[in-house]
């Protein structure tokens, strides 16, 4: 019996044993954490507000867009400033008249043609008569005539018409007088007109007589360019055709027929009207002398003659000396007229970059927005003058939802400006495709994949069947086992 039951026990305890060493064996493994979570990345959107920020705008060449206007002005484009915060570039397009005012009196003939009537001795200014200051003042333009141009010839003729019982020199050229020739000799002119106080004073004005002399004594050189200076405080009243003593009908057409040949002669007549009253009445024809005198000359709006002053008695010296001598120079024409500047931008600046002006241009007008038709805008202006500078600038800022296909593309400015103009009845047809260009960068921030926090993983390490103290329990038991078959041998055979 005892014999049976402690077979039973070793039966089942080997058994316990056996399964026990299974069920460690399957599960004998390294110590490990369990994680069950997801682990999908999650990356950036494709927000324009953070692409945008991590953008960045360059100047690859600041390439100057030079164009020559002519020979007469230049045209420049190019970037004037640069904002990387706000990744824009500012342009700035200048036109420039590289021209200055070039005066010429080469070759050039004047005859001053100068009352000498008994009108002008009325008192001027002062102690001295109207024909003093007259005089005065016509040597002092003189002076500045050949100080310009020691070439310069000048000639003299003075006009009045003396009074005779018989008529018979009034009415006639003999109303008029050549004083000097033609010279270049400074000393002879201004004495020549000073001379004039000298001569007896007539009562009446012939100045048909007085123009007829003029035109009359011009050398027949060609190439020349040829002036005369009328200086008279009266209206005509008398003509070469033997008509004297009316200031209306014959005189006046005759005048002003000669002033209109001699015009259309090429030969430029700047007529000065002396304190020509315009209140007084003139009895025989009850109109002003103002009007009387503008009916043979015109305005200054509108004159007969290439130009006309009326001058009064205090701004006499001023306007010979200085107006007057300014009539007299010969200009180049240097002005630009009728510019037209367009400026043509590419696609992708139209379709990329905000546009607007800094500030107006200083001359001309601009077109207020660019025109989409041809992607550009337009500059007029209408005359640039000698030495004159015109401007004009406006940014181009990076759209926050620009196309990132552009990213290190090296982009142009403009495609081409195309500039045309004026001068002196030429016309100019210039144009370049030279631009500034830019470059947009993209530097996007390093993909972080969000690290999902597992609570499934335990704090500590599970123990694991299979490891060293099972190693140890199964050596122990098998031990014991060992010791439990030696004791029944010892018993059984005892």
């Amino acid at each position: 019996m005892i014999k049976t039951n402690f077979k039973k026990f070793l039966f089942a305890f080997l058994s316990f044993v056996l399964i026990l060493s299974m069920v460690s064996t399957v599960f004998a493994s390294d110590d490990i954490s369990i994680n069950t979570a997801d682990t999908n990345e999650v990356t950036n959107s494709a927000d324009p507000s953070s692409i945008w920020a991590n953008t960045s705008l360059e100047v690859v060449e600041n390439n100057i867009c030079d164009i020559d206007i002519g020979g007469i002005g230049q045209f420049e484009k190019q970037i004037t400033d640069f904002n990387a915060t706000e990744k824009s570039v500012t342009l700035t397009l200048t036109v420039t008249n590289t021209k200055q005012v070039e005066e010429s009196y080469q070759d050039a003939e004047i005859f001053f043609v100068i009352d000498n009537s008994s009108s002008m001795t009325s008192d001027y200014v002062g102690d001295i008569t109207r024909k003093q200051a007259v005089i005065n003042s016509a040597n002092s333009l003189v002076e500045k005539l050949y100080d310009a141009n020691p070439n310069l010839e000048i000639g003299i003729v003075g006009f009045s018409s003396l009074d005779s019982s018989s008529g018979e020199t009034e009415g006639t050229i003999n109303d008029a007088s050549l004083r000097l020739g033609l010279t270049n000799s400074e000393e002879e002119v201004k004495n020549a007109i000073i001379n004039l106080s000298e001569l007896e004073v007539g009562i009446r004005t012939n100045i048909e007589a007085g123009l007829t002399i003029a035109q009359d004594n011009f050398s027949e050189e060609e190439n020349k360019d040829r002036y005369i200076v009328l200086l008279t405080d009266g209206v005509p009243n008398n003509a070469t055709d033997g008509t004297f003593g009316t200031y209306s009908g014959t005189v006046a057409t005759r005048t002003k027929s000669k002033l209109e040949e001699i015009e259309n002669s090429g030969i430029p007549i700047i007529a000065a009207m002396i304190d020509l009253d315009s209140e007084t009445i003139e009895p025989t024809t009850q109109r002003t002398y103002r009007e009387l005198a503008e009916e043979i000359f015109g305005t200054e709006e509108n004159p007969t003659t290439s130009e006309y002053f009326y001058i009064p008695d205090d701004e006499l010296e001023d306007t010979i000396v200085n107006d007057i001598f300014d009539s007299l120079v010969v200009t180049t024409d240097n002005t630009l007229r009728n510019i037209t500047i367009t400026d043509y931008f590419p696609q992708e600046i139209i379709d990329n970059f905000n546009f607007e002006y800094v500030a107006s241009p200083n001359i001309g007008t601009v077109s207020q927005t660019i025109d989409t038709s041809n992607n550009s805008i337009t500059w007029n202006i209408e005359l640039l003058s000698e030495g004159e500078v015109a401007t004009l600038s406006y940014k181009l800022t990076l759209k926050e939802d620009y196309n990132q296909d552009i990213i290190d593309e090296i982009l142009p400015t403009n495609t081409n400006v195309d500039i045309t103009a004026e001068n002196n009845g030429t016309d100019i047809d210039v144009s370049s495709d030279v631009s500034p260009t830019i470059r947009v960068n993209y530097e996007p921030e390093e993909i972080i994949v969000n690290e999902i926090v597992d609570n499934t993983v335990a704090n500590t390490v599970i123990p694991q069947t299979g490891n060293n103290s099972s190693i140890w329990f199964i050596a122990i038991v098998g031990l014991l086992l060992v010791a439990i078959i030696a004791r029944i041998k010892f018993i059984k055979n005892k």
